[in-house]
């Protein structure tokens, strides 16, 4: 599933939307934080959003590259 998709299926899923962003930030900027250490890790962003994603259905996505 791309990325475009899943921030929309979040999106259109979503009750407040504004809090969904704040959301993706937050966790974002935490997983910057905890890897800016670490070489080759997904960006932050993508990793917020598998997350929160995962949180609605129990599915973790993973990217392949």
């Amino acid at each position: 599933m791309s990325m475009n998709k899943l921030l929309g299926d979040l999106l259109e899923d979503a009750e407040n939307r504004y809090g969904l962003i704040i959301k993706v930030a937050r966790l974002a900027k935490q997983i910057k934080e905890e890897t800016k250490e670490l070489e080759g890790t997904t960006n932050p962003v993508i990793q917020a959003l598998q997350e929160i994603a995962a949180e609605g259905d129990g599915t973790l996505l993973v990217d392949s590259k």
